[in-house]
C-alpha cells in the first residue's frame, strides 16, 4: 500500500488555464481571411445548389414539353423510331447530293429532302406537322379541304385496283373456259374426224368389192369369149386337116437344102 502511494502519477495535478479572450482583443487577420473564405464558400456552394436545382427543374419541364409535343404530334399506331432516323440522314444527304449546283438549290435541299422523307417514313407525324404549321401560320380550312381530296384520291385509287383485280379474275376464268370450251371442240373435232375416216374406209371397201365383182364378172365374160373362140378354131382345124397336110408337104419342098461340107453325105 505504500509502495502505490508514493508511485507518482503520470498526468498533471494542476489545472490548465486557458486564458479567455476579451471583448477588447481583436481577431487576426487569419483569422479574419479564413471566416471570410468560409462564409463566401457556403454561399456559393447554396447559390450554386440553388441554381442546379433551377437547371434540373427547367430541365425536367423541358423534357415534360417534349414528351406532350411528341404524344400529340405523334399518331397512335405509328412509332417515331427509326423512322426519324432516316428523315434525319436524307435531311443531311440533300446538300451532298446538290453540291454542285447553285446557292439556293444546296441550301433548299435539306428542307425538300427532309419533307419527303418525313412524307414516305413517317406520314402521320408529317400531316399533323403540317397540319399544326399550316393551321398557325394559314388557313386551317385548306387543310380540311386538301385532305378532303387526298382521301378521295385514295378511295379512288382504291375502287380502281378492286375494279382492276375483278376484270382480271373475269378474263383469267373466260380464258380457263374458253380454253376448256377449245378442248372440248379439238375433241369433238377429232371424234368427227375420227368418224369420218372410217366411213371413208368403208366406202372405199365397198368401191373396192364392187369393182371386185365387175372384175370378176369381166373376167368371166372374157373367159367365156375366149373359150368360145378357142372351141371353134380347134373345130376348124380339126375338120380341114387333109388340106393343112400338102400346104406343109409344099412348104418342105420349097425350103431349099443344106449343103454338107465336101467329104460328108446325108
Amino acid at each position: 500500500m505504500s509502495s502505490s502511494e508514493n508511485k507518482k502519477s503520470i498526468y498533471d495535478q494542476e489545472v490548465r488555464e486557458i486564458p479567455a479572450v476579451t471583448a477588447e482583443q481583436q481577431p487576426t487577420r487569419l483569422y479574419a481571411l479564413m471566416r471570410q473564405l468560409r462564409e463566401d464558400t457556403l454561399r456559393t456552394a447554396t447559390l450554386v445548389k440553388k441554381h442546379g436545382q433551377c437547371l434540373v427543374n427547367e430541365w425536367i419541364n423541358v423534357e415534360r414539353q417534349v414528351a406532350r409535343v411528341v404524344r400529340n404530334t405523334v399518331p397512335e399506331g405509328e412509332k417515331l423510331a427509326p423512322g426519324i432516323i432516316y428523315v434525319g440522314v436524307a435531311t443531311l444527304a440533300g446538300p451532298i447530293f446538290t453540291r454542285k449546283r447553285n446557292f439556293a438549290v444546296r441550301w433548299t435541299s435539306p428542307f425538300v429532302f427532309g419533307a419527303l422523307a418525313a412524307g414516305y417514313f413517317l406520314p402521320g407525324t408529317a400531316q399533323v406537322v403540317l397540319r399544326n404549321v399550316w393551321g398557325r401560320y394559314g388557313d386551317p380550312q385548306s387543310i380540311d379541304r386538301m385532305a378532303n381530296a387526298w382521301s378521295d384520291i385514295k378511295d379512288k385509287q382504291q375502287r380502281m385496283k378492286s375494279q382492276l383485280a375483278e376484270n382480271v379474275q373475269e378474263l383469267r376464268l373466260s380464258l380457263q373456259e374458253g380454253r376448256e370450251f377449245g378442248k372440248a371442240r379439238a375433241g369433238q373435232k377429232q371424234s368427227e374426224a375420227v368418224q369420218a375416216t372410217k366411213s371413208a374406209i368403208d366406202e372405199a371397201k365397198g368401191a373396192a368389192k364392187k369393182l371386185e365383182g365387175a372384175v370378176l364378172e369381166k373376167a368371166a365374160a372374157v373367159k367365156e369369149t375366149v373359150e368360145s373362140a378357142v372351141g371353134v378354131d380347134t373345130k376348124k382345124q380339126e375338120s380341114r386337116p387333109a388340106a393343112s397336110e400338102p400346104v406343109a408337104a409344099a412348104a418342105a419342098a420349097d425350103k431349099p437344102k443344106k449343103q454338107l461340107p465336101i467329104g460328108f453325105k446325108e
